[in-house]
């Protein structure tokens, strides 16, 4: 009875594959004989490379020495998992006795992208179904002595590999330390590659990816290292709708890349920094960019006034001293309205000054009496002893932490309902300019968040005041209310 999580293999036959071939053009013959595309365009027909395509696995495989490092830039969309799961099944099926495929990427969840794609090609294939046991993280062919195995992106893990290919996948933004123990692991075989594959990360000053490329750049006379580019790099001067650079930095388009995708995501929808990396290639130096585009903030103006009674969120963000202090009330609502609740700022001429905790607490009741307070939403960070005591007040204090998958969501959330009119504001000039003032920092995990840190003396804290303010509104604005009994809230 065969094992869970495996197929058992039947046919320890060789595959019936022998063409003249060599090189690239061998891989191009084993992929339209054996491969077929396991989703999207063209799924579940024969696999078609195409010239790019070939172009980029000659580089490793037309070689006159195989290189053993091979570093290859890509916009998004271009099939990458495609083609690199394909390559990995080649080495599989065709490369030397005993070959070892390894995928590695910045967590085993993305290295799994790859691993399930070879899988699936696996399973819509009858010759190499019968030939490669499968199981839940590796493809083993009994008869050759070869696996193809998803490993987890932990240093100390990858230690002792013995690979004939190594894949790499999202080497923009993969650890440096998983990618030292992976390449310092080639080597132990007479031929062995390892691809970085990926797209540029945010922080171009620590990225594998850029490592490979400028190193490339400085020593073109190294043949053990190879480096290809699809991009628009050097065009960063023009605007992100020029469809020439989408064709330049994108052999997909108008194939299995839609043109019509591309332009759907255009900023304001997406960042600018964002749209260049993932679509257009480009080395964008500013890790971060600013949070909403010129006149996005504006549109949403409707001078009007929360009345009173009305079923309110008031947010806190704040610090206590040489920085400033933020209140922001929002209707609890799927479409929220935001006014100032209260700003402190420290004054230029007083360094000493601190924050009036007692007159922000005080503030904070004031809104009681006025609104139906739902939750006052509060950044913990150095404000505990505040929601000690509006707790005690009888007030319902909710702890908001800047924690990185809260705030990842959150801020897309509040992002999107910007961009798509899904919040309304009363023009205060001050919330506007600290949402001008505010900027996105995008960390190697690809988590994103409001950039609290002062910026060119700017302010930004009714801005993360009202990021937390959305959050919780449109949250509460699908739950049931439960009505308090009016009370004072004054001391």
């Amino acid at each position: 009875m065969a094992a869970p999580g495996r197929k058992a293999a039947v046919d320890p036959s060789p595959l019936p594959f022998s063409p003249r071939a060599t090189g690239a053009a061998r891989f191009v013959r084993f992929a339209e004989k054996f491969v077929k595309v396991p989703k999207g365009t063209g799924a579940r027909a024969p696999m078609r490379i195409r010239d790019w395509q070939r172009d980029l696995a000659g580089s490793v495989l037309d070689a006159e020495v195989q290189p053993r490092t091979a570093g290859w830039l890509l916009p998004r969309g271009q099939g990458k998992s495609t083609l690199v799961a394909a390559l990995g099944l080649y080495d599989l099926m065709c490369g030397e006795e005993g070959a070892s495929v390894v995928v590695v990427a910045v967590d085993e969840r993305q290295a799994r992208i790859v691993f399930n794609t070879a899988k699936r090609m696996v399973e819509l294939s009858p010759e190499l179904e019968t030939r490669v046991q499968v199981y839940a993280d590796r493809l083993v062919v009994p008869a050759r002595g070869a696996s193809f195995a998803v490993l987890p992106a932990s240093a100390p893990s990858l230690e002792g590999l013995d690979f004939t290919l190594a894949i790499v996948d999202e080497a923009g933004v993969v650890s440096r330390d998983v990618f030292e123990v992976v390449s310092l692991a080639g080597g132990k075989r007479e031929r062995s590659t390892l691809i970085a594959i990926g797209t540029p990360g945010p922080d171009p000053d620590d990225s594998v990816l850029a490592d490979l490329r400028n190193y490339a750049r400085e020593h073109p006379e190294d043949t053990s290292q190879v480096y290809r580019e699809h991009s628009a790099a050097g065009f960063e001067d023009h605007p992100i709708d020029c469809e020439h650079c989408w064709k330049l930095a994108n052999p997909a388009l108008d194939d299995f890349l839609y043109r019509d995708a591309v332009r759907a995501l255009l900023p304001p929808k997406t960042r600018e920094s964002t749209f260049r990396r993932a679509r257009l290639g480009q080395w964008v130096t500013d890790t971060s960019g600013g949070f909403l585009a010129d006149g996005v903030w504006d549109g949403l103006a409707e001078p009007r006034p929360i009345p009173p009674g009305a079923d309110v969120i008031v947010s806190l963000d704040g610090s206590f001293n040489s920085d400033s202090t933020a209140i922001v009330v929002a209707t609890v609502d799927r479409r929220p309205h935001f006014t100032v609740g209260g700003l402190w700022q420290a004054p230029p001429e007083l360094p000493g000054w601190q924050v009036p905790v007692l007159e922000v607490e005080d503030r904070i009741r004031e809104l009681a009496e006025t609104f139906n307070v739902r939750e006052v939403v509060v950044d913990p960070f150095r404000w505990q002893r505040t929601m000690q005591v509006l707790e005690a007040d009888g007030l319902p204090v909710v702890s908001f932490p800047w924690s990185a998958s809260r705030i990842t969501a959150a801020t897309a959330d509040f992002f999107g309902a910007c961009v798509n009119a899904g919040l309304t504001h009363d023009g205060d000039a001050r919330l506007a300019a600290h949402i001008g003032a505010a900027v996105v920092h995008e960390d190697s995990k690809g988590g994103i968040r409001l950039d609290k840190a002062k910026r060119r003396g700017r302010k930004i804290d009714l801005a993360a005041a009202a990021l937390m303010a959305h959050s919780r509104a449109t949250w509460l604005a699908t739950r049931p209310q439960k009505r308090r009994r009016a009370r004072s809230f004054r001391t």
